[in-house]
């Protein structure tokens, strides 16, 4: 088999921060302005982002605590507690990327529409569909030729975003920011809401801004050393952190708040405003594009590979763990779009910008099951190695985040992940079986709780109590 090149430091930083830089930053301020006005959005990038900071501290704790952890997010739970809890950080983390793909398809759909007109349902599924294996086998040439492919990708989708920070601050009208009334009405809907409130509404978004934070952890087996996949996974957040809170402002503060909450492309409309106009809104518009691709290439690789990790750490079914002559997890990969493609029927939906909403915001409450048991496990490392006061405070304070973010974004998503951890447990069963490795005690009480939850959501969801 064909030894595959190690990833260095720039692929690795590209790769951070070309998996977060995708649609949610390109839609952010039509998703933020309908939930908090916009000095309460500020606050929420503020608390927001300062909580993925504490959740790239402790990723960066613990790899250079424990480099002989390589899969990263999914090693980390299953070292500090147990199997059936490894399993569902890499079950969570698999589900987020796939609904996180799903909803980078739809927007990108939704973009294509308002660029050359709208198209019939089925046209842009079959374009999805083909788009989805045409990136299949491109990831099956190996992680290598990805990287590199996703590093092009996020230097294409870095300038569109320069173009609306830039240009945008040149039209931005304080009136426009500074809405009356901001502490007790959204004013893009007229509904009441105190700071707080809006706030909490605002942390959904936010967090799938940071989605991918993490990444480079995930391929950290494919890094160079363990010492710059920290280095990467802190140094690609803080640049995320600044575009994102730049491109608010702009928008923010050059469209008008009910304006901006009915947009489709907000950043082309910014651009439209400006004086390159109309060239400027088709750029943004091929920006987004490129970023959703880019992300893409970067997504359907991390669900496949964390399928492929959990798979050779016998937690998922051993058939994942298959390897080509490119060092691809084929059959990963194979199932993953496999799944994908049943979910790009959404594409069907003519509410597109309602499917996209309800689809990253389930994705995003998946993903924080994996996070919270990370900065628990970091939590417990800075005590095990007798760490200094500033990392044991960090890794509370991630995971303190990432059960607020959880509360944050509803029950309604919530009942869905529950849904989907429980389909997981037969995933977890059959793997276990095929070891013969038995069930512990502590086990069948998690499945059982994990499955009665399961249970109940649907329930509530099929008699109308919880309304997706």
């Amino acid at each position: 088999m064909k030894k595959e090149k190690k990833l260095g430091l720039t692929l690795l930083l590209a790769f951070g921060i070309g998996s977060m830089i995708g649609g949610g930053i390109f839609n952010s301020p039509t998703d933020l302005i309908t939930k908090a006005n916009p000095k309460a959005v500020l606050i929420a990038w503020g608390i927001g982002g300062t909580g993925v900071i504490f959740l790239a501290l402790i990723f960066q704790l613990l790899a250079n605590r424990r480099p002989e952890l390589t899969g990263g997010i999914f090693t980390y739970a299953k070292e500090g507690f147990g199997e059936f809890m490894g399993f569902n950080s890499a079950w969570g983390y698999w589900l987020n990327a796939l609904l996180g793909n799903v909803a980078m398809f739809i927007l990108i759909f939704k973009t294509l529409n308002s660029l050359v007109g709208e198209m019939k349902p089925l046209v842009s599924f079959l374009m999805a569909s083909a788009l989805l294996w045409f990136i299949h086998f491109i990831q099956t040439r190996g992680c290598k030729s990805v990287g590199i492919i996703n590093a092009i990708a996020t230097a294409g989708k870095i300038v569109p975003l320069l173009l609306v920070i830039i240009l945008g601050i040149t039209i931005f009208k304080s009136q426009v920011f500074n809405v009356q009334n901001w502490k007790t009405v959204i004013v893009s809907t007229g509904d009441t809401a105190t700071v707080a409130s809006q706030v909490k509404g605002a942390m959904g978004t936010i967090l799938w801004c940071f989605i991918g934070v993490e990444a480079a952890t995930v391929l950290s087996e494919r890094a160079k050393s363990q010492k710059i996949v920290g280095t990467a996974t802190v140094l690609s957040l803080l640049v995320v952190l600044l575009i994102n809170v730049l491109i608010t402002v702009a928008a923010m503060g050059s469209i008008p708040a009910k304006v901006l909450a009915s947009s489709q492309t907000p950043l082309a409309d910014v651009l439209i405003r400006t004086s390159i106009g109309n060239i400027g809104a088709i750029i943004v518009k091929i920006g987004l594009i490129v970023a959703l691709l880019g992300n893409l290439m970067s997504w359907i690789m991390l669900t496949a590979e964390i399928a492929y990790i959990a798979a050779k750490g016998g937690s998922m079914p051993k058939w994942f763990t298959k390897l080509n002559s490119h060092d691809a997890p084929v059959n990963a990969l194979l199932i993953t779009d496999l799944v994908t493609q049943i979910f790009i029927f959404s594409l069907f939906s003519p509410a597109l910008q309602s499917a996209y909403n309800t689809v990253f915001l389930v994705a995003t409450t998946c993903i924080l099951v994996p996070y919270l048991f990370s900065s628990l496990y970091a939590f417990k490392v800075s005590m095990q190695d007798n760490l200094g006061i500033k990392d044991k405070i960090v890794s509370l304070l991630a995971s303190v985040y990432s059960v607020y973010v959880i509360y944050a974004v509803g029950i309604k998503y919530l009942g869905a992940a529950l849904i989907m951890y429980a389909i997981g447990v037969f995933v977890y069963l059959r793997a276990r079986k095929e070891q013969n490795k038995p069930i512990t005690s502590k086990e069948k009480i998690s499945i059982s709780i994990v499955s009665l939850l399961g249970v109940l959501m649907i329930v509530m969801i099929v008699t109308g109590k919880i309304q997706l």
